[in-house]
């Protein structure tokens, strides 16, 4: 090649990428949107919405949620893996996405691959709801009874193949028992299955049920983890109750797509680390027996690959496809 063209093709590659360099450096000039796959007043709504609020100072622009629910959060997770890795679409995703989706469906419209973990946001714990009409007194109660009723036990979940889902067919297997499984679309909606009595049960977060608690309206038997919730001290751990392994462990972290500059990248993720450093949302957290961390980008992008391998050795002992 003449060294006159190869000056101009140097020339037009550095014009051509400049514009993106400097874009880069100037991120964010207008608002971020956070892409929502789960329902409004559901606990990750509503942490996802505490970390916008945060985000925003840092940015220096409005971090706008939008809700995209259904599909066992895949339609909400299928529109960020198409969008351009420019810093302005993210995605507030559970374990559920990338951990036990690809075990659950044989096919799942966006890939691992497509996305670049930002930072880990929450680790949460799972309870099991009831109607206090139905008179189960404990776990125990509640499996006694079960044993003896005339129709299986009907359970709410809020996606096939969540936290919700999975407690619930743990507790299927562990306990020996049939049981339906009816599906909501949000959080509010079981809710609203369990007051109706539409529903026996249900497992679920702890932020949004701490009101009906209160009231007397829901009643939980149980709690995941070793130890029993500072708010909820009258509710025993399913270990006391003889279930150890019952609760699936969860989590939330940022995503957004592949391919984001390392600028924007670091941008974000600072943005984030310190939305989650509010005292307040520290102290709410901690009071629903949430546990806020952090991490820097390749321990997060490491965790996501140790969660993908130790959910899929779990959905594979309970041997749940939902092709």
């Amino acid at each position: 090649m003449p060294a006159l063209t190869r000056r101009a093709a140097v020339a037009t590659a550095a014009a051509l990428l400049a514009p993106i360099g400097a874009r880069a450096q100037a991120f964010p000039d207008r608002p971020v949107r956070l892409i929502m796959p789960y329902g409004p007043g559901s606990e990750p709504d509503t942490l996802g919405r505490q970390l916008a609020q945060g985000m925003a100072a840092p940015l220096g622009q409005p971090v706008v949620v939008e809700n995209r629910v259904g599909g066992s959060s895949m339609i909400g997770a299928e529109a960020v893996s198409h969008a351009r890795p420019d810093g302005y679409t993210l995605l507030f995703a559970g374990s559920t996405v990338f951990a036990a989706n690809p075990h659950l469906f044989g096919r799942t419209p966006y890939r691992a691959e497509q996305f670049q973990p930002i930072t880990l946001l929450m680790r949460g714990r799972i309870l099991l709801y009831t109607n206090p009409a139905r008179g189960f007194a404990d776990l125990r109660d509640l499996i006694a009874k079960a044993r003896t009723a005339r129709e299986p036990l009907r359970f709410g979940s809020t996606g096939r193949g969540n936290g919700t889902h999975l407690s619930a067919e743990q507790f299927r297997v562990q306990a020996g028992l049939e049981m339906t499984d009816i599906a909501y679309r949000t959080t509010v909606e079981m809710q609203q299955g369990l007051l109706r009595g539409d529903i026996d049960l249900a497992f679920d977060s702890v932020g949004p049920y701490l009101g009906l608690l209160r009231d007397g309206r829901l009643k939980a038997l149980g709690t995941a983890g070793a130890q029993r919730i500072g708010v909820l001290a009258d509710i025993p751990t399913f270990a006391e109750q003889g279930f150890p392994e019952l609760g699936m462990p969860y989590w939330y972290g940022l995503y957004g797509p592949a391919g984001l500059p390392a600028p924007v990248l670091a941008r974000l993720h600072g943005a984030a680390v310190a939305a989650m450093a509010d005292p307040a949302l520290l102290a709410r957290a901690e009071a629903q027996g949430a546990t806020i961390e952090t991490q820097d980008i390749a321990t997060f992008t490491e965790m996501n690959r140790a969660e993908f391998a130790a959910w899929g050795r779990l959905i594979g002992a309970l041997g749940i496809r939902l092709d």
